[in-house]
């Protein structure tokens, strides 16, 4: 990951700062799927410079910075940003398409996404249904389950295929290096890293 542009969320009082979230991702994730080859992988990777987990007060902070990572200037040229953005202008400041800056990259990490489990009586009738039981034995069967919640900052995004809203939910963790350098259709994931920089 040689290259990245840089898009920051303007403070705006007309509209809040999570659903510019929910838009500018939006975007985000239909030029990626434009970008995707035949296994539904990308090339470009994010980072989020103000990532925050603050587990004692069960919540995380994104920040209003995101990072887009492409191995090539020209990668991020196809991407085409500015296009996908446009309708954002207002609330979005997107930098020109930059070299990484080496001397200052501290570790590289890698944001990847996070499935909440699922709640209690959520479990009960999946157990149900999948041990072909009946709900009450679920039940007993898992009377000492405790839900873990999900502490992960999330994005509220639309489904482009079911129309259903959902949460996507944002964990990050140390990386060696780069990975194998290919990413879902959101920028995310487990098996590819990028660098973290001041």
């Amino acid at each position: 990951m040689q290259f990245y542009q840089e898009l920051t969320i303007i403070p705006c009082e007309e509209i809040p700062t999570y659903v510019v979230w929910s838009k500018l991702y939006t975007q985000l994730h239909l030029a990626f799927v434009e970008q995707q080859d035949d296994d539904g992988k990308i090339a470009y990777g994010v980072a989020f410079p103000q990532y925050r987990l603050k587990p004692e007060k069960q919540i995380g902070f994104l920040g209003f910075k995101v990072r887009i990572f492409a191995q090539t200037e020209q990668a991020l040229q196809v991407l085409n940003l500015a296009k996908w953005l446009e309708r954002l202008t207002d609330y979005v400041h997107i930098t020109s398409i930059r070299p990484v800056p080496v001397d200052k990259v501290t570790g590289f990490s890698q944001y990847y996404r996070v499935i909440p489990k699922m709640s209690l009586d959520e479990r009960i009738v999946h157990q149900a249904a999948r041990h072909d039981v009946s709900v009450d034995t679920a039940r007993e069967h898992l009377k000492g389950y405790q839900t873990q919640a999900t502490i992960e900052p999330y994005i509220q995004l639309k489904s482009q295929s079911t129309g259903h809203n959902f949460a996507l939910h944002i964990g990050k963790q140390s990386a060696d290096g780069l990975g194998d350098g290919k990413f879902g259709t959101y920028g995310l994931s487990r098996s590819a890293g990028v660098p973290e920089f001041g």
